[in-house]
């Protein structure tokens, strides 16, 4: 195809193409955007492009730039700026939690049990390491373990007032 061809080709099929481009998109404005890049694509490979195929090379233009205007869309998210607002300032560090409780409730354990506590979550034993350790089976080390929390919580349901750990 001649780039004299172009203004006639244009102006026969900007209709059709830009109805396609309309019911992929399903937006007007993305569709006009769309379209510009569609004929400017043409535009540009105009000299490579034989007329019998220049309809059928132009809707290939116009799937694929929807495509991917759809894919790049899709990245971005429409967001109302006032839902922004409950986002926790990342700037500052974050304020250290207090274990003291937490650390006092431990201590009031009986020794085995602060013992599976201290061995599963400070020195991340699996449950066979802790058997290992504490010289006694699997099961036992679950069981320890379910006192033991159940025992923490309460302690710590007691100090907060019932609140919550």
């Amino acid at each position: 195809m001649h780039p004299s061809e172009f203004e006639e080709f244009l102006s026969t099929n900007e209709r059709r193409i830009f109805n396609y481009l309309l019911s992929l998109l399903g937006n007007e404005a993305d569709a006009q955007d769309v379209f510009q890049l569609v004929f400017i694509a043409f535009y540009e490979h105009i000299h490579r492009i034989e007329r019998a195929t220049a309809v059928n090379y132009v809707y290939r233009i116009a799937y694929n730039k929807s495509m991917t205007f759809l894919k790049q869309k899709s990245r971005f998210v429409d967001a109302d700026p006032k839902s922004f607002e409950y986002i926790p300032d990342t700037s500052k560090p974050p304020e250290e939690p207090d274990y003291t409780a937490l650390n006092e409730a431990i201590r009031s354990l009986p020794p085995r049990l602060a013992a599976v506590i201290q061995l599963q979550y400070y020195e991340k034993l699996s449950y066979k390491e802790i058997a290992e350790e504490l010289g006694t089976t699997l099961k036992a080390v679950e069981s320890l373990l379910v006192r033991a929390k159940k025992h923490l919580r309460k302690k710590l349901m007691q100090e907060t007032g019932g609140r919550g750990v």
